[in-house]
């Protein structure tokens, strides 16, 4: 890797903070269903069930997701539209938020670089973060690269994040809010991709080309 691409152990230490604090919860909540149980026995034995499934299913996808976006395992070639796809979509049931991206023929057709797939997913997440009341989160591809666009009632990148995402912002001013637009960016330049970024009353547009 340059040394110029790479990422400052602030930062690392802000995403391992943010990883942990999105998993608190549905793991939390795992831990509260066998609480539930232990404390009403056989009759709580459905709701504690469902509460522990649920939950479990939360931290499962999460995890999927993280991996993906932020692990080795997101950075192979061999990931494909269709796993990445399946990813988000798992991430983001049950929110308000949808994605429209056609597989069939919104897709590059020849073999794609290493890192490639892990960073328009890490577009998508942005797209997502950036739709704090829900929205679409459209896909495309033309003219040898693909496009992510997000349309909302209120298009609201967090705090930070969208300059984070285009600036070459001091690792000291990144924060949990502002990290993923970060972190974009830097595996954008790592694995050597164009991206650039827009933002209008009308949403937020992202574009990588494929070198």
């Amino acid at each position: 890797m340059n040394e110029h691409h790479m990422i400052p152990a602030r930062i690392t230490e802000i995403m391992i903070s943010k990883i942990c604090h999105d998993l608190v919860s549905p793991v939390g909540a795992v831990n509260n269903g066998i609480e539930f149980l232990s404390d009403v026995g056989a009759e709580g034995l459905s709701d504690g069930l469902g509460l522990m499934e649920h939950s479990a299913r939360q931290a499962s996808v999460r995890l999927q997701l993280f991996r993906m976006c932020y692990g080795a395992g997101g950075s192979d070639a061999k990931v494909t539209g269709k796993m990445i796809y399946e990813t988000f979509q798992n991430y983001i049931a049950g929110t308000k938020t949808q994605l429209e991206w056609d597989l069939m023929n919104d897709m590059p057709d020849q073999d794609l670089p290493a890192g490639f797939m892990k960073t328009v997913l890490n577009m998508f997440v942005f797209a997502h973060e950036s739709l704090p009341k829900g929205g679409v989160v459209q896909v495309a591809y033309n003219d040898n690269a693909m496009t992510v666009k997000a349309q909302g009632d209120l298009v609201r990148p967090k705090d930070g994040s969208f300059d984070a995402l285009t600036n070459d912002v001091d690792a000291v001013d990144i924060d949990p809010k502002s990290v993923h637009g970060y972190i974009t960016r830097a595996y954008a330049a790592q694995y050597g991709f164009n991206l650039s970024a827009s933002l209008s009353d009308s949403g937020v547009f992202l574009s990588i080309n494929i070198p």
